[in-house]
């Protein structure tokens, strides 16, 4: 457990540290976009029904079907753990910080686990069935409209036709995307498309999917990182206790613990829902666009 003594402070101390520690986190990405599911209290694990898929034949009058179809349900186990987080913060750090300490050491919590939230949840991507993208290929719209292709064309396990579709980047994966699409004179891409794209920056809709960029994506040894494009039930996080955040006093100590909990679990309802984005994520020198 790291004590912030009075010694070893600057980061709380200092205001433009504090705030660029707020800063350097996304708002967590995920969650907003996969199937969220409620536990009931006393239950920290759910399983979830797939079922086959069913085709029609022709029928003879009088005549018994033949090949009736067995719809027998499969399940996946998703389970609820705890995970946290703990900052100690002295009273003599308390007293020598202009700022309020204490609430901001509940923020940085809050960001802290909004990125172990996304972190555990973009893991799921490298378990989709389908892939899009090679190790040192950049990412263009054409490649995002092919896994858009994959998600609705995959006859043996259909998207479901409600739900939303989303894909999630790497932030130098977005900004490889957004130059494609909004540099005038070396595309075809329609101007009310490109002038939309340039207002919203790193946030866009193409083909009917959401983009959303994160930097918390890994990137591997060679410049390369693994997002996904993804319907909403593709991922399912269930909650059995969310998010919460408290204060205990240590008085032998002279300090307040600031302690973050919460019991959640994640995993794949179903692979063929989803597509992996595996491109470039170099980072941009500046020097060429």
């Amino acid at each position: 457990m790291a004590i912030n003594l009075a010694s070893n402070l600057t980061a709380i101390a200092n205001n433009f540290i504090l705030a660029a520690k707020l800063t350097e986190r996304d708002n967590t990405v995920m969650r907003q976009l996969v199937r969220v599911i409620q536990m009931k209290k006393g239950v920290n694990q759910i399983d979830l029904p797939k079922f086959s898929t069913v085709s029609v034949a022709a029928l003879t009058d009088g005549v018994d079907l033949a090949s009736p179809t067995s719809f027998t349900p499969s399940s996946t186990t998703f389970t609820a753990s705890e995970r946290g987080a703990m900052i100690v913060i002295t009273d003599k750090a308390m007293r020598e910080s202009q700022d309020m300490v204490g609430q901001l050491a509940a923020r940085e919590l809050g960001r802290a686990w909004g990125k172990d939230q996304d972190t555990q949840l973009f893991s799921n991507f490298d378990s989709f069935s389908a892939s899009i993208g090679t190790a040192g290929t950049e990412i263009t719209a054409k490649y995002m409209l092919a896994g858009h292709a994959l998600l609705h064309g995959n006859s043996t396990q259909p998207i479901p036709m409600d739900g939303k579709i989303s894909a999630v980047i790497h932030a130098f994966q977005a900004y490889e995307l957004q130059s494609s699409l909004t540099l005038p004179g070396t595309n075809n891409v329609p101007t009310d498309l490109q002038n939309d794209l340039i207002k919203r920056l790193f946030v866009a809709r193409i083909f009917e999917v959401d983009v959303f960029q994160s930097k918390d994506i890994t990137v591997d040894g060679s410049d390369d990182a693994k997002g996904a494009l993804f319907h909403q039930d593709a991922i399912v996080l269930v909650e059995q206790q969310a998010m919460r955040v408290r204060q205990q006093r240590d008085e032998s100590l002279r300090a307040t613990e600031f302690v973050l909990v919460g019991d959640w679990g994640h995993g794949i309802w179903e692979n063929e829902w989803g597509v992996e984005l595996y491109f470039d994520a170099a980072t941009p020198s500046g020097a060429s666009i």
